[in-house]
């Protein structure tokens, strides 16, 4: 596999996101056309096939891309040979662009997707799981947080991942402004 990640950012064109797929490919000089771009990709996309290689194109923050975009998605997914597809896309995205793929304009995108998965909130246990992992990969203690912290963590963020990380942020800045040697609830319930 050849992985590539792009990073939406807001009212990114299909023509930008060509560009920025290609160069995560690797590949300069750029065609100016999108009717080049795409042949560029197709042309690596066969090149990565000959290799026994498959692309595959994770989109981040995917409810941004405009609606050419979302279109150009469909195209991509025409690449393929008579017994495979050559290239996989992910889309990760906020949940409101299922939504936006349920309006009929974006049928025949839609019925390219094979899987469709949501991530829940985390649950206490999970929660308590999620901090303790991260700690640990930053090079900290599992035990910086208090359990009776880790559950108001989980309380105040309702399981959402990225809550979740800014309350331990701003928790630990609070806790070493105030030499606080564990992190417990009374700190987190001040944010």
């Amino acid at each position: 596999h050849e992985a590539v990640l792009v990073l939406v950012t807001p009212k990114m064109t299909k023509t930008g996101l060509l560009c920025e797929i290609l160069r995560e490919s690797g590949i300069e000089d750029l065609p100016r056309r999108t009717k080049d771009l795409i042949d560029a990709l197709h042309l690596h996309v066969m090149e990565l096939h000959r290799a026994g290689r498959h692309l595959v194109i994770l989109i981040d923050e995917a409810h941004f891309l405009s609606s050419d975009a979302l279109h150009l998605l469909r195209t991509i997914s025409n690449l393929e040979t008579p017994r495979m597809k050559l290239c996989s896309t992910l889309l990760f995205a906020e949940d409101h662009f299922l939504r936006r793929l349920g309006h009929p304009s974006y049928r025949s995108l839609a019925t390219r997707m094979y899987h469709r998965l949501r991530l829940e909130p985390l649950s206490e246990y999970e929660t308590d799981q999620y901090i303790t992992f991260r700690m640990m990969v930053a090079g900290g203690s599992g035990d910086t947080f208090s359990s009776d912290a880790r559950r108001a963590i989980h309380l105040r963020s309702g399981g959402i991942c990225r809550e979740v990380n800014r309350l331990c942020h701003l928790s630990l800045l609070e806790g070493a402004l105030t030499n606080a040697a564990v992190i417990g609830p009374s700190l987190v319930e001040t944010l």
